[in-house]
């Protein structure tokens, strides 16, 4: 998507080098003679001396700083990687590079000699990661879930210590130590659904407030679960809200070439709201015909959906673009407000123009369906990410929907090409928003075709698994107080990241 008057986001794009997972960039010949020179440092001293020396260049390479923290872990370096994160080497206004320091400097007060009183600072210095990663115009979701696993485990082992009778030193974990990991593991798996170390934490708790008789806390996304309006199914005329007599001619030219792949899965709601990208980018020609702007494919398509679709399907439509606000939407049409007809000649009478307040409209589908128990979907044409400074905010978003028995689809016109950096992060996005709803994600192909598919899966590098919590010695009077003895919790680093998949990274 594209800034009408703020030209400096496509230098940020380029600035940010993430480590996506799985699909990391190789370094540059600068920065892989720079690893190699820390790599074949004698001395602690010498590690020190070459972070100084280029500052500059470990600032601006994501990946450079990464792998070489990386190395320096692996290999008993604990010592030289927390003298060099004493000085933190990037800007403020980097995000996706504070999160990265942060984390790291988490991991290393976790293996500070001094042991477990550090990790109350441990704690912090993810929740200060979490924070960066949050303001992040470009977040990385299998990173964000290794945060997010982190802060989970903190939750449970950077409490309060006691001792038992035989005078050990324990950590006691309360319920409300149990409740706050909860939400940190469920985080974590809405960023990276196949994060399994997570997950055996989340089953872990699950497992020992059950067998405490606690209750197990609600989804915060399942607030004011019932969503939508009243609408009076029987009293509307639904021959004229369905007619399509008198409508816009069809390009059916513009149309994807297996167009039938999206009717079908769309026929499967009973009510869909058209989620329609019109900001200024739209305007922009596709791969396929310089003639030919991704606003006019878009635009066919929702009119061949509306003309084609069921008649039993309800249909509404909400436009993305303009203003970063609610009332600018042109296209603003709850389910069963309007006919096809009128929604099929609003949509023809649009053009692309604006930004991208793509988190802002999507929370507003939310109170555009009915209140009925039906399959219901938001279905998202769009070609890029939220233009208004909230991309971060689109997953919790999707997860929100989801909790309201609300799918979300994307047709998306980024080409699978994952050299260019803005493309692998909006899919990125995408995939984090349609994962809580197992929604689809159809890209536009370069010839014109579709593919329900895409590479790019989220892969979480951290291991952290929570230590073997017993019952407490005060349970006779206190169910629900669990223990673990101090002396288990701090694990060697190579149960902290899975250094043979970060590499591979």
């Amino acid at each position: 998507m594209r800034y009408p008057s703020r030209p400096w986001m496509c230098l940020l794009l380029v600035l940010v080098t993430m480590h996506l997972s799985g699909q990391s960039l190789p370094l540059d010949s600068t920065s892989s003679i720079i690893l190699q020179e820390i790599k074949s440092a004698s001395s602690d001293k010498q590690i020190q001396k070459l972070f100084q020396e280029h500052y500059f260049e470990i600032r601006y390479d994501l990946q450079l700083f990464n792998k070489a923290m990386l190395y320096l872990l692996e290999n008993d370096r604990e010592k030289a990687a927390v003298q060099v994160l004493e000085v933190n080497p990037f800007l403020m206004s980097q995000h996706n590079e504070q999160a990265m320091y942060h984390y790291y400097r988490g991991i290393s007060q976790m293996l500070d000699k001094r042991g477990w009183p550090n990790y109350k600072q441990a704690e912090k210095s993810l929740n200060l990661a979490a924070k960066s990663m949050s303001r992040s115009f470009a977040p990385d979701y299998g990173f964000f879930s290794d945060v997010e696993n982190a802060r989970g485990y903190l939750s449970i082992t950077a409490r309060g210590i006691s001792t038992d009778p035989d005078k050990k030193h324990v950590c006691i974990v309360r319920d409300e130590f149990i409740d706050m990991a909860i939400y940190h593991f469920r985080e974590s798996l809405m960023y990276n659904p196949e994060n399994a170390f997570a997950q055996r934490n989340l089953d872990t708790l699950y497992a020992k407030l059950s067998m405490a008789g606690l209750p197990i806390p609600p989804h915060h996304y399942r607030e004011n679960l019932i969503a939508g309006q009243s609408v009076a199914f029987d009293s509307l005329d639904i021959d004229s809200l369905h007619s399509t007599a008198n409508l816009p001619l069809l390009d059916y030219r513009l149309l994807p070439k297996n167009y039938q792949l999206i009717l079908s899965e769309l026929s499967q709601y009973d009510e869909i709201i058209l989620c329609m990208d019109l900001s200024g980018s739209m305007d922009d020609p596709v791969g396929w015909g310089p003639e030919t702007s991704k606003f006019s494919v878009a635009q066919q398509l929702v009119l061949f959906i509306t003309l084609q679709m069921r008649t039993n399907v309800f249909l509404g439509a909400l436009s993305v673009g303009q203003e970063c606000d609610i009332e600018s939407a042109v296209l603003n049409h709850p389910i069963a407000s309007i006919s096809r007809q009128e929604m099929m000649m609003k949509v023809d009478a649009v053009r692309p123009y604006g930004y991208t307040p793509l988190n802002t409209r999507l929370k507003m589908t939310k109170e555009m369906f009915s209140t009925r128990r039906n399959k219901k979907l938001v279905f998202l044409l769009s070609d890029g990410m939220d233009t208004c400074d909230e991309n971060p905010n689109l997953c919790n978003t999707a997860a929100m929907l989801s909790n309201h028995g609300i799918d979300l689809s994307v047709f998306s016109f980024i080409y699978e090409n994952l050299e260019d950096e803005e493309s692998r992060t909006a899919y990125s996005i995408y995939t984090c928003m349609t994962n809580p709803s197992e929604g689809k994600i159809y890209k536009i192909t370069a010839d014109g075709g579709l593919q329900d598919e895409i590479e790019y899966e989220p892969i979480s590098n951290n291991t952290l698994i929570l230590p073997v919590m017993d019952t407490s010695y005060l349970w006779r009077n206190n169910p629900g107080l669990f223990q673990f003895d101090i002396d288990g919790v701090i694990p060697p680093i190579e149960n902290m990241i899975d250094f043979d998949q970060a590499r591979n990274n």
